[in-house]
């Protein structure tokens, strides 16, 4: 006789009920804690560190809304000026850097109908004739700051310049010459301020890989270049803060890397300076051991030399600013940590910049010594979490800027 007994339809009913039940349970609880996290993240964002802060900021706060964590950036890559702010924009917010926010308003004053916009004081902005100054650079002369705090408009506000600025974000030399000779010319200029940064060079490597005039590939935000295509997976990219956190960490290493490369791994803070810096990308952008930066280099310096010419042929005067790197303006305090070789790395690209000045006879002002001097008296010159000038940083360079001036005879005291 066989003992085993089967379940009667009773009891399969109850286990069936009882299973199901459970597992309604824990799906619930799993979901649950989705929804959990997911709100958790969002309340939590400004919280967050910088390399989750930077993967999030484009989910929407629901899937109700297009709004996301950080307003939409308004720059985009552009053929002919590498990267451009888009036009009539009035005072928006804007977050180059998670923790890096001001309001932003460009116009295009030459041409209302361009899809190319400069940063400008107020949307009914127009030019002092005769324009004293345009400047062209990157986002240095862009400021990551309130604009009454750029140097470029404390130099119209604090001695009575009449400034045009043609300043944009990711942007090298060869698309400063390209900047210069569209929109800066027209102003008939008596100066030409032309602010250069130690990544120039790989900038302007890379705009040649974006023109397809250089084998390369373009830098394109984790964001952008690894969005998955799929239509639920795209949804739960744009609408999931939980799914895209796992979606990058499960993304191979050269994701990683795009990731946290503009994330500063050292800190230091004293009772008056709060100090994050030596970020992969400061080290790679000014690493003049790559071939790609000196490629770079020779870009840099033909643009220079063509704006020189163009220039003088006009009886305009041209002013090269070089914008020191964090790590270098505070060595007291980075070197220690860098290390001699390292820091000395950084600052190459800024002694490479002055010897051509030198070779080619240029006005050049370095502004390193005059900023390490504020930085030994523990001034906080930077943002603490980005390499940019805040906006003592840019009264500081305002002051430099026009002692320079002064002194070349370019300008009059008022």
């Amino acid at each position: 006789m066989n003992d085993y007994l089967w379940p009667s339809p009773r009891q399969e009913k109850k286990s069936w009920r009882y299973w199901s039940s459970h597992l309604a349970a824990i799906a619930f609880g799993l979901l649950l804690s989705w929804l959990l996290l997911e709100g958790l993240l969002r309340i939590a964002y400004p919280l967050l560190p910088l390399t989750i802060q930077s993967t999030l900021r484009h989910v929407h706060m629901t899937p109700f809304t297009n709004q996301q964590l950080l307003p939409p950036q308004i720059w985009q890559h552009d053929d002919n000026f590498q990267f451009i702010s888009r036009a009539n924009i009035n005072n928006e917010l804007q977050y180059p850097d998670p923790r890096v926010g001001f309001h932003t308003t460009t116009k295009n004053w030459l041409d209302p109908n361009s899809h190319v916009g400069f940063r400008v004081p107020a949307p009914d902005w127009e030019p002092r004739w005769p324009v004293d100054a345009v400047v062209v650079g990157d986002s240095f002369s862009f400021c990551y700051t309130e604009y009454g705090d750029c140097w470029v408009q404390l130099l119209a506000d604090w001695y009575g310049l009449s400034m045009v600025n043609l300043g944009q974000v990711a942007t090298g030399s060869v698309s400063h010459l390209n900047v210069l000779r569209t929109f800066g010319l027209p102003y008939e200029p008596r100066l030409v301020i032309w602010q250069w940064y130690g990544n120039d060079f790989n900038d302007d490597y890379g705009f040649a890989v974006q023109r397809g005039e250089v084998a390369g590939e373009v830098f394109l935000p984790p964001e952008i270049a690894w969005a998955p295509e799929g239509r639920v997976a795209r949804w739960l990219y744009d609408n999931s803060a939980v799914y895209r956190v796992v979606d990058t960490i499960a993304r191979p290493p050269d994701v990683q890397t795009a990731v946290t490369m503009f994330a500063d791994p050292y800190h230091i803070q004293t009772d008056r300076l709060d100090l994050a810096f030596g970020r992969r990308y400061t080290l790679d952008s000014t690493n003049m051991d790559d071939p790609k930066n000196q490629f770079g280099r020779q870009q840099t310096q033909a643009a220079i030399l063509e704006a020189k010419q163009a220039l003088a042929e006009r009886d305009i005067r041209l002013v090269v600013v070089l914008v020191p790197a964090k790590e270098v303006v505070y060595a007291s305090w980075t070197e220690p940590v860098l290390g001699v070789e390292q820091l000395t790395a950084i600052s190459e690209s800024s002694h490479l910049m002055l010897s051509f000045c030198q070779e080619q006879n240029l006005r050049c002002l370095d502004a390193t010594p005059a900023l390490q001097a504020f930085a030994e008296q523990e001034e906080q010159l930077y943002w603490p979490e980005d390499t940019h000038l805040n906006g003592l940083g840019n009264q500081r360079l305002t002051e430099l800027i026009w002692a320079f001036l002064v002194d070349e005879e370019l300008v009059k005291k008022p």
